[in-house]
């Protein structure tokens, strides 16, 4: 992928992730205690900073008690 679409993808997960967060009413560091992530990692991806891997996204969804494929479903 190139930069562009790449920043446009991480920035659609993170608002994604975001929307599904609020919808839940989590805070941001309940959900990294709940997905055992740690400190600043949701920020870093809700901004679209950071690309996270499957086993980061799979935490994410099992904290928001959710499908996976929710998350990535954007």
């Amino acid at each position: 992928m190139n930069g562009k679409r790449d920043k446009r993808t991480l920035n659609a997960f993170g608002r994604n992730l975001r929307k599904l967060r609020h919808t839940k009413g989590i805070s941001q560091e309940a959900l990294e205690f709940d997905s055992g992530l740690s400190k600043n990692v949701v920020g870093n991806i809700e901004r679209g900073e950071a690309n996270p891997t499957f086993t980061t996204i799979k935490a994410l969804a099992k904290g928001l008690g959710i499908p996976i494929k929710d998350l990535v479903d954007f």
